[in-house]
C-alpha cells in the first residue's frame, strides 16, 4: 500500500511523542511540531543571548495548527485579558464622593506617618548611640515603650488604608486589589513590559545579530578576529527553562564527542491516515507541512517536493540524536498567574474579545519546549525510490535538501554547517550526517489548553 508525505509527518509526530513526551495528555495539551527546525540558542554562555531566545519561544503563542507557527504573543493577550475582567462592582454614584474623602484621609495619614517615622528612627539611633549603647532590642520593641506616637500613627494609616480599600472594593468588586497588582506587574512603566530598566518582572536580553563563526576569513598565523556584532542590551518579560537543561546539554555534548546517538525515532511499519486529534487538536484542524523529502534549487526558491510513491513495506527513515527531550518553559510567576485565568476566565466584560476555547487568543499557552541536539539520518527505500531520491539529492545537495523538518547541505556557502551524504547502492540506503552546530534545535512546543 502506497503512503504519502502527510502520513510520514503524522508518524513523525507519533514517534516524537512516544520517545520524548510519553505523558502527553491530549485533553489538556496540544503539540505543535516545527515544519523547519529552528536554532534554539537557549544555553549560550552569554545569558543575555539565552534569555532572548527563551523569551522568543516562551512568549510566542502557537497558531491553531499542528504546524508550529506564530499565532500571537502571551504578554499582550494576557494584558488584554486582565483589562477585560469584570469584577461586578457597585455602580452607585454616591460612592465616588466617599472614595474621594477616603483618598484624602489616606494621603494625610501617609504624610503624617512618614514624618513620625523619620522622627522615631532618629530618636532610636540616638538612644542606641548615646543613652543605652548596650541595647539589643529591635526598633518596634523600643518604639512601643519609648515612642508610642509611632504606633498610633501606624494604626491611623492602616485604618485609613482599610477604609479606602473597602470602598474601592465595593465600587469595583471583590478582587480589586489583586487585579490592580496583576495589571501593574505587566505594565510598560514599571512591570514586565518595561524595556528600559531592570525590575522583578523582566530580564536582561541581547537582541540583534552576531556573525557566524567562520564567516570572517583568517589568514595562516593571524589572530582570530573579533566577529562583527550588532547585539544591544535591553529588557523583556522574564521567562525560564527548567528540567535541568544545563546538565542534560552537557551529557548531549559528551555523546556528540563520542559520536553516540542514543535517541532515535523510526518511521517505518504501519502508517496512519494522518489525523492529529491524538495530539490535542480537533479533527477539523489540518497540518501544513512541506513534502517529507524536498529540495531547494536556488537561494530565492522555496523547497519543492521530491515526488515518490513509497510502500509501507519498504519505507524506512531513522532519525537519531545525541539527545532529545522536553523541558518546561514558564513565564515568571511575578507577572503571569494561571490562577488569574482560572478565577476570572468566566468573569469578563460583555464587550470582551474571545480569549479561551478554540479560536481564543489564549486557548493554548506554551508549557514545554522539545529540543534536539546532534543529528544522523538513515533512509532505506525500495530500489526505484532510492535511485530517484539519490538523483534529486545529488543534483540539489550543493544548495540544500530537506528531510522532514531538517535542512541539509554539503556546501557551507549557502548553509552554516555542511552535511556528509553517503549513498550505498547495494542496500539502497542514504546516510546524512550534519556537522554539529553546538546549539540545540527546536523541534516543537507542547502547550496547555485553556
Amino acid at each position: 500500500m502506497a503512503i504519502n508525505s502527510d502520513q510520514i509527518w503524522s508518524k513523525f509526530y507519533e514517534q516524537i511523542s512516544q520517545v520524548a513526551v510519553p505523558n502527553f495528555d491530549k485533553d489538556k495539551q496540544v503539540m505543535s511540531i516545527a515544519g523547519t527546525t529552528l536554532n534554539a540558542d537557549v544555553i549560550n554562555a552569554d545569558p543575555g543571548i539565552s534569555n532572548s531566545n527563551i523569551y522568543d519561544i516562551g512568549n510566542l503563542l502557537p497558531a491553531a495548527s499542528p504546524t508550529y507557527a506564530p499565532g500571537g504573543d502571551l504578554i499582550t493577550s494576557y494584558s488584554l485579558f486582565l483589562q477585560n475582567i469584570d469584577l461586578g462592582g457597585d455602580s452607585n454614584k454616591a460612592l465616588d464622593s466617599k472614595i474621594n474623602s477616603a483618598a484624602t484621609a489616606l494621603n494625610e495619614s501617609q504624610e503624617n506617618f512618614i514624618k513620625v517615622q523619620g522622627t522615631a528612627y532618629s530618636q532610636f539611633g540616638d538612644y542606641k548611640t548615646n543613652i543605652n549603647p548596650s541595647y539589643k532590642g529591635d526598633f518596634d520593641t523600643w518604639a512601643n515603650t519609648n515612642y508610642p506616637t509611632y504606633g498610633a500613627a501606624k494604626s491611623s494609616l492602616n485604618g485609613a488604608m482599610a477604609a479606602y480599600d473597602g470602598l474601592m472594593t465595593q465600587k469595583y468588586g471583590a478582587g480589586y486589589s489583586t487585579l490592580q497588582a496583576a495589571q501593574a506587574a505587566v505594565s510598560a512603566i514599571s512591570g514586565a513590559k518595561s524595556l528600559v530598566a531592570s525590575n522583578p518582572y523582566n530580564m536582561e536580553v541581547k537582541v540583534g545579530s552576531v556573525a557566524p563563526e567562520g564567516s570572517v576569513k583568517v589568514l595562516p598565523g593571524a589572530d582570530n578576529p573579533v566577529l562583527p556584532s550588532q547585539l544591544k542590551s535591553t529588557y523583556r518579560p522574564a521567562y525560564s527553562i527548567g528540567g535541568g537543561l544545563s546538565g542534560t546539554f552537557s551529557s548531549w555534548q559528551t555523546a556528540s564527542v563520542k559520536n553516540k546517538f542514543p535517541v532515535s525515532v523510526k518511521l517505518a511499519g504501519n502508517f496512519s491516515k494522518g489525523d492529529y486529534s491524538d495530539f490535542g487538536w480537533s479533527e477539523s484542524v489540518k497540518a501544513s507541512y512541506r513534502s517529507w523529502f524536498s529540495v531547494k534549487l536556488n537561494q530565492q526558491a522555496s523547497y519543492s517536493a521530491v515526488s515518490q510513491n513509497w510502500e509501507e513495506s519498504s519505507f524506512d527513515c531513522e532519525i537519531s540524536f545525541n539527545g532529545m527531550q522536553q523541558f518546561p518553559i514558564t513565564p515568571d510567576a511575578n507577572w503571569f498567574s494561571p490562577g488569574m485565568i482560572q478565577n476570572y476566565k468566566d468573569k469578563l466584560l460583555s464587550t470582551s474579545p474571545q480569549f479561551f476555547g478554540e479560536g481564543g487568543s489564549l486557548h493554548v499557552i506554551p508549557s514545554s519546549v522539545l529540543l534536539g541536539y546532534g543529528l544522523k539520518i538513515k533512509i532505506n527505500l525500495d530500489n526505484a525510490s532510492y535511485s530517484s531520491l539519490k538523483t534529486a539529492f545529488q543534483q540539489s545537495a550543493s544548495l540544500s535538501v530537506g528531510v522532514g523538518p531538517f535542512n541539509l547541505s554539503v556546501s557551507e556557502s549557502s548553509h552554516n554547517y555542511k552535511s556528509k551524504f553517503t549513498y550505498d547502492d547495494d542496500s539502497s540506503a542514504v546516510i546524512i550526517e550534519p556537522e554539529n552546530t553546538d546549539i540545540p534545535f527546536l523541534l516543537g512546543v507542547i502547550s496547555n489548553k485553556y
